[in-house]
């Protein structure tokens, strides 16, 4: 009788072990599952904002909550919204809505990563609209930046326009001073 007691005991304290077990594995699922849960809607509300049109709290939402799934959308995202500000930029360049061009311009940019090859010929851009809108002084500024761009085609073209809105604005000499310091990429 003892024996046989004693074998319930055991037999209930390892039934009672295995369904402490069961609950903790279902707690512990069930914590994934929500986690799940929460990531998937966090997911779905950045999708929301991206087909909203919401681009920007997209951006900033994905950045947030450390969303990984969707960088290569940010990433299309950035190259798309390059294009369509570069394209209308160029469009009101060439329409003489110079000041309007100059935003887009700035816009284009501002999607460009660092690194990218891009940026001078957009810089040049923005600061060669500046000058058709008659805003000789950021244009200046903006123009000296593409300087600061070795090896790209544009920097020479910000260096003959820097020189030329010189002349026209009776600074001579510091017109003089950038074509000696840049002669060899003013005669070209």
């Amino acid at each position: 009788m003892l024996n046989v007691k004693m074998n319930l005991e055991k037999f209930l304290l390892i039934l009672l072990t295995i369904f402490a077990f069961l609950f903790l594995l279902s707690f512990q699922m069930f914590v994934s599952a929500r986690s799940q849960l929460k990531r998937s809607e966090k997911i779905l509300e950045a999708y929301r904002m991206y087909v909203d049109e919401d681009y920007e709290n997209f951006e900033r939402y994905v950045e947030k909550n450390d969303l990984k799934e969707l960088k290569s959308l940010k990433d299309s995202l950035r190259r798309r919204l390059f294009e369509k500000y570069y394209t209308l930029g160029v469009t009101k360049l060439n329409a003489g809505d110079f000041s309007s061009a100059h935003e887009d311009f700035k816009k284009a940019l501002q999607q460009l990563p660092q690194q990218d090859e891009r940026r001078a010929e957009v810089v040049y851009l923005m600061g060669q609209s500046l000058v058709k809108a008659g805003r000789l002084v950021e244009a200046k500024t903006q123009l000296s930046v593409v300087l600061e761009m070795p090896n790209s085609f544009y920097r020479n073209q910000a260096i003959k326009l820097l020189i030329d809105i010189y002349e026209q604005t009776g600074e001579g000499a510091k017109a003089e001073e950038l074509r000696k310091i840049y002669e060899g990429v003013v005669e070209r």
